[in-house]
């Protein structure tokens, strides 16, 4: 959101856009608490087998279309937020999806941009 803000007031010709996957059986789901078991844990076997059938959560290459919709479709507005359609954001064709409340906050996007280029050790004209 920070680099759309940016983008617009610094007339960079940047547009940012977020976009989440839903769930969907991928190495993201190694980010979780059985990360670095040698076996899948039960939660992820079921959204595995889930994914197979199509119940509730989508294949890896569903997972992609939010992210592919936002980077890449004329349609796709900057600043916006982009998700599955479907049940609960699960899974589903992408659409735009409201804001989750903590992403609203302009003076803590500023604070995570701030931080962000000290760690990275980069900075980018305000």
């Amino acid at each position: 959101m920070e680099l759309n803000r940016r983008s617009i007031a610094g007339n960079w010709g940047i547009t940012s856009n977020l976009s989440h996957p839903g769930v969907s059986p991928t190495n993201l789901l190694a980010a979780q608490p059985g990360m670095g078991r040698q076996k899948d844990t039960a939660a992820v076997k079921m959204i595995r087998g889930s994914a197979r059938i199509g119940f509730l959560v989508q294949t890896a290459e569903g997972g992609l279309l939010p992210a592919l919709y936002a980077s890449t479709n004329p349609d796709a507005q900057g600043g916006h937020f982009y998700g599955p359609s479907g049940f609960a954001h699960l899974s589903g064709a992408p659409a735009e999806q409201r804001l989750y409340s903590r992403l609203t906050s302009e003076r803590e996007a500023k604070m995570i941009w701030e931080i962000s280029g000290r760690l990275a050790r980069v900075r980018f004209p305000a």
